[in-house]
C-alpha cells in the first residue's frame, strides 16, 4: 500500500479557492463598513450643524435669513398652515453641509 506525502494539486486549488471567497468576503465587509460609517459620520455632522443653527436663531433675534459659514449652508423662507380658526405661521430653514440637507421649522 502507497502512502500519500501531501496534497494533489486539486486539493490545493479547491482550498486556494476556499480562501479567495473568504478573504473577498472580508475586504467586502470592511468596504461597506467603512461607507456605512462615512454615512453615519455625514449624518452626525449635518445634525449638529442644524442644532447649532437652531440654537443661533433662538439665541439671535438679527439672523441673517440665508447665508453660508464655516461649510454650512442656510437659507430661510416663510410659511404658514391653518391650524382651527388661526394661521400658524413659521420659518422654514433648510440647512445643507457637504450635499447633505435638512429641514427646520422654526416657530415664529
Amino acid at each position: 500500500m502507497r502512502r500519500r506525502r501531501g496534497f494533489t494539486l486539486m486539493e490545493v486549488l479547491v482550498a486556494v479557492a476556499i480562501a479567495g471567497l473568504v478573504v473577498s468576503a472580508g475586504f467586502r465587509l470592511v468596504t461597506m463598513s467603512l461607507r456605512s460609517l462615512a454615512e453615519i459620520e455625514g449624518e452626525r455632522e449635518l445634525t449638529a450643524a442644524a442644532q447649532r443653527l437652531w440654537l443661533r436663531f433662538r439665541a439671535e433675534r438679527d439672523m441673517p435669513d440665508s447665508g453660508r459659514e464655516d461649510g454650512v449652508e442656510w437659507s430661510t423662507e416663510l410659511d404658514s398652515v391653518p391650524v382651527e380658526s388661526y394661521e400658524l405661521s413659521f420659518k422654514r430653514v433648510k440647512v445643507t453641509v457637504g450635499g447633505r440637507s435638512m429641514v427646520l421649522y422654526l416657530h415664529q
